[in-house]
């Protein structure tokens, strides 16, 4: 499955890249995360409790952050498992000057979903991975504004 996207920030590129690599704001934006530990420089350990459809549960996972330019790029490599099946997904990150003013961050994901989980279809997890993605960065605008 591949999904894509881009979101606009009133930031400077090191602002955004900041908080985009915070633990206890990602702990805060990212749906269904119970708890994010960090393991060493960019390596992350994560516990989610997710819902599709009717497929629930919870997931454990390891999440790497490589090819990392400061503050510009950054590629995030994740797999997970639970009850439910399992992800594995590679989402390449650029952050860009915006035309209008601020930055934009443009994103691109590649998943594979397997377990109960991928009987849901791909049409229907396309759209929930759209709808996550977005209320992750609402979430973050929202931390953004608490913190002004």
């Amino acid at each position: 499955m591949q999904i894509a996207g881009e979101a606009k920030f009133d930031l400077s590129k090191q602002e955004l890249w900041e908080i985009l690599h915070d633990p206890e704001i990602l702990k805060n934006v990212i749906p269904g995360c119970e708890e994010l530990n960090l393991l060493g420089a960019d390596e992350y350990e994560v516990v989610m409790n997710l819902g599709v459809a009717a497929v629930k549960g919870k997931y454990t996972g390891h999440i790497v952050i490589n090819n990392v330019q400061e503050p510009v790029h950054y590629t995030l490599e994740a797999e997970g498992s639970g009850g439910p099946g399992h992800v594995k997904a590679k989402m390449d990150c650029k952050i860009e000057d915006s035309s209008s003013g601020g930055v934009v961050l443009k994103w691109q994901c590649d998943a594979e979903v397997g377990g109960l989980i991928a009987g849901v279809g791909s049409r229907v997890l396309s759209g929930i991975a759209k709808y996550m993605a977005g209320k992750f960065f609402s979430d973050i605008k929202k931390q953004i504004k608490n913190k002004v």
